[in-house]
């Protein structure tokens, strides 16, 4: 996750904490004194998600326990790039949150990150971090990318170049071989390990990362992975909150708000819930902060997955295809809204596993939290690596609904207009740059597909990749899948989605 931040930084103060004194009386500040604050949480991805979530549900704890609290700052770590450390740095770690909405601005400055590190040049390293006994959490927020993931069997894919070259590293550059290194330098010295909390958008997360650390300690040392599995907590999570990425002008209103320079604020809705697996050891008072613990997070998570993310893809591939820039802008389109309500209450729904009287309720307050026209989510980011995200937000709960022999044309639409992006072409002839880590091989489908669309469904399906080996391949899917991509390629958008909703038949609108 990356953050938009200035390179011409105006002429005037920088925050920092000398500074805070001098903002604004209606800008919230941290109630504690940042300059006590020891790091006790480790967290894995600097980007905008984490500081406009945990760390401002860690500002909270800290404030509600007082002296107790100050133990619980964080050391935010950026993985790859230096953009965020370099801007933050000079700030000591502080930043604005701007909470959007309609009816104007919430402004807060978050004060919880007691450190900023750059991990590649960090003096100390993340395993020696991990190590340090302080050291009680640790989260991540590194994208699904981050976790070298097989697709069909969700575990650590071994084969992976970059995995390859961290085993056996003293510095690995992979948060799972940090992690592995960091929990064999806890094993050595005899401490007790850290609770390891993932915090990013994975079917089970914390097993899921479990799962994955455990493979690549058994690529060293069978012991060690051992040692792990009796010894190291990885609770599940699910976290919730829309934060789109920050441009020049958000820089720049911020600013204009403090009266000094921010180089790096984050912006957010106003609503925020994480939900996290009861654990033992200490933890941070996050439940005065908004989060809650239960003993099982799956149908948050299920309900969360299906209903925000799942809608949000389709948003974002519809949306784009209409030439949307965000996803507010798209679901202003009343066609639009109405293929997103049909999606979510029809086909998502059904599969989650809550009352339903609790699903439509979330229905209804995911799509006042999509129609937020402060909120400015570019389609192009929620629809970014969609080859990774398609698996457990669109195919899972269209299984579910295959065997429940529901139809899914909904469903089929957005994973049409998924491929139909990777087909087109801009002015130039080049085709449109998508930001997806097997993009190259999906070109080269599209390619050698033409606009045959059989071929183009057959050839989909059968990319596990992306749909898996245990992908139901009827020949009904297939042609649902071949009619979506036929009907993208010679009819207006428009017809489409009203056809895929019953309202027109393509080419000839119902009398009514």
């Amino acid at each position: 996750m990356s953050d938009a931040t200035s390179s011409d930084a105006p002429a005037k103060q920088r925050l920092c904490r000398e500074t805070l004194r001098k903002l604004p009386d209606n800008i919230r500040l941290p109630r504690y004194d940042v300059s006590r604050l020891k790091p006790g949480i480790l967290h894995f991805g600097c980007g905008a998600f984490h500081r406009a979530h945990q760390a401002l549900v860690t500002q909270r704890a800290i404030e509600a326990e007082g002296k107790e609290g100050m133990r619980w700052g964080i050391a935010s770590a950026s993985l790859v790039r230096t953009n965020t450390p370099d801007a933050l740095r000079p700030q000591q770690g502080l930043y604005t949150l701007l909470e959007r909405s309609a009816k104007g601005n919430h402004v807060e400055v978050v004060g919880s990150l007691a450190e900023v590190v750059h991990a590649p040049s960090d003096e100390k390293g993340m395993a020696a971090r991990l190590a340090d006994p302080e050291t009680r959490i640790v989260t991540l927020t590194i994208t699904d990318r981050g976790y070298f993931l097989d697709p069909s069997t969700h575990r650590l894919n071994v084969e992976d170049e970059t995995i390859k070259e961290d085993v056996g590293q003293e510095r690995p550059t992979t948060a799972i071989g940090s992690i592995v290194r960091g929990l064999e330098l806890t094993r050595k010295a005899g401490h007790t390990p850290p609770v390891i909390l993932c915090c990013d958008n994975l079917t089970s997360n914390g097993t899921t990362l479990r799962q994955a650390v455990l493979d690549f300690a058994a690529l060293e040392d069978d012991g060690l992975s051992q040692w792990i599995e009796g010894n190291v907590q990885f609770p599940n999570t699910m976290v919730d909150r829309i934060a789109p990425s920050v441009t020049e002008r958000d820089i720049e209103e911020t600013d204009g708000i403090l009266g000094v320079h921010d180089a790096a604020p984050v912006v957010a809705e106003p609503f925020l819930d994480w939900v996290i697996e009861d654990f033992d050891g200490p933890r941070p008072a996050w439940d005065k902060g908004g989060a809650k613990f239960v003993s099982d997070v799956e149908p948050y998570e299920i309900a969360k997955l299906r209903l925000l993310n799942g809608t949000h893809m389709l948003l974002a591939y519809i949306g784009s295809l209409a030439g949307y820039k965000t996803i507010a802008e798209a679901i202003a389109d009343p066609l639009i809204k109405r293929l997103t309500e049909r999606f979510m209450r029809s086909e998502q729904g059904p599969t989650v596993p809550v009352p339903h009287a609790q699903s439509e309720h979330y229905i209804d307050e995911l799509l006042k939290r999509f129609e937020n026209p402060a909120i400015h989510h570019e389609v192009g980011r929620v629809g970014r690596n969609g080859s990774l995200k398609l698996a457990t937000r669109l195919l899972e709960p269209m299984r579910y609904n295959l065997a429940e022999r529901r139809d899914t044309p909904c469903t089929i639409l957005a994973i049409a207009a998924w491929i139909r992006g990777f087909s087109l072409l801009d002015t130039s002839g080049t085709a449109i740059r998508i930001d997806d880590p097997n993009k190259e091989e999906i070109y080269r489908l599209c390619r050698a597909t033409r606009e045959n669309p059989l071929l183009r469904a057959e050839t989909f399906l059968e990319y596990d990749e992306v749909f898996g080996e245990g992908f139901p391949r009827q020949d009904k899917i297939t042609g649902e899948l071949a009619q979506a991509l036929n009907n993208l390629h010679r009819y207006d958008l428009r017809e489409v989605i009203a056809a895929t909703l019953d309202e027109t038949i393509l080419g000839k609108r119902y009398a009514h």
